[in-house]
């Protein structure tokens, strides 16, 4: 007889039963209601709109130009208070 063949059993179905175990927790993770910030938003029905890139670009160039020009009236006002 081979010393190889002398030993334990392979623990195959353990392994089994960990990789079903792992299975049922992600699908319980999945089924779990999201929490968060932005669950509030998503159970609002608030609307998601995916954009291209260029309008998305389009409306970051606006949000970013709208906040560059409340800085400037905060500092146009600051300097006029103070001066």
């Amino acid at each position: 007889m081979h010393s190889w063949k002398i030993g334990l059993a392979p623990t195959g179905p353990a392994y089994r039963k960990r990789r079903r175990r792992r299975a049922l927790t992600a699908e319980r993770k999945a089924r779990r209601r999201p929490r968060g910030i932005t669950s509030g938003l998503l159970s609002a029905s608030a609307a998601i709109v995916r954009l291209a890139v260029g309008p998305a670009l389009t409306v970051v160039l606006l949000l970013s130009l709208g906040l560059w020009a409340t800085i400037w009236a905060a500092v146009g006002l600051a300097v006029s208070a103070l001066g």
